[in-house]
């Protein structure tokens, strides 16, 4: 049971440090595969979704004043957020292995030119 556990700590998406992926690697080579998955993710159209939602939750409040008080506005606008930022780490974890590799087979050098560093 306890094996378990700490293999999912390990595989959570959103602390990158025990990622399996990343294992071996100095800081400089772990920043460029995370920028190479960030580069890759930022390809798939559901990262977007939070955004999209909240431009139709501003639209919509402006318009038709949705939500009267200022507080649940900024909350349902909060809760928006953290949900983009979940989204967000979870693209990231789903490109990690696919990056490690062209890291690994590429390079550092190829690595910064594929994400224009």
């Amino acid at each position: 049971m306890m094996a378990h556990a700490k293999r999912a700590l390990n595989l959570m998406p959103f602390s990158f440090r025990r990622r399996p992926e990343l294992a071996g690697l100095d800081r400089a080579s772990r920043r460029d595969v995370r920028r190479i998955a960030w580069h890759f993710a930022q390809r798939h159209w559901t990262l977007h979704a939070p955004a999209f939602v909240w431009i139709v939750f501003v639209l919509l409040h402006t318009r038709y004043h949705l939500l009267p008080e200022r507080r649940d506005y900024l909350l349902i606008t909060l809760l928006i957020f953290v949900a983009g930022v979940v989204n967000i780490r979870l693209h990231i974890a789903r490109y990690l292995k696919p990056a490690r590799a062209i890291f690994d087979s590429l390079g550092a050098v190829a690595a910064r030119a594929i994400t224009g560093r």
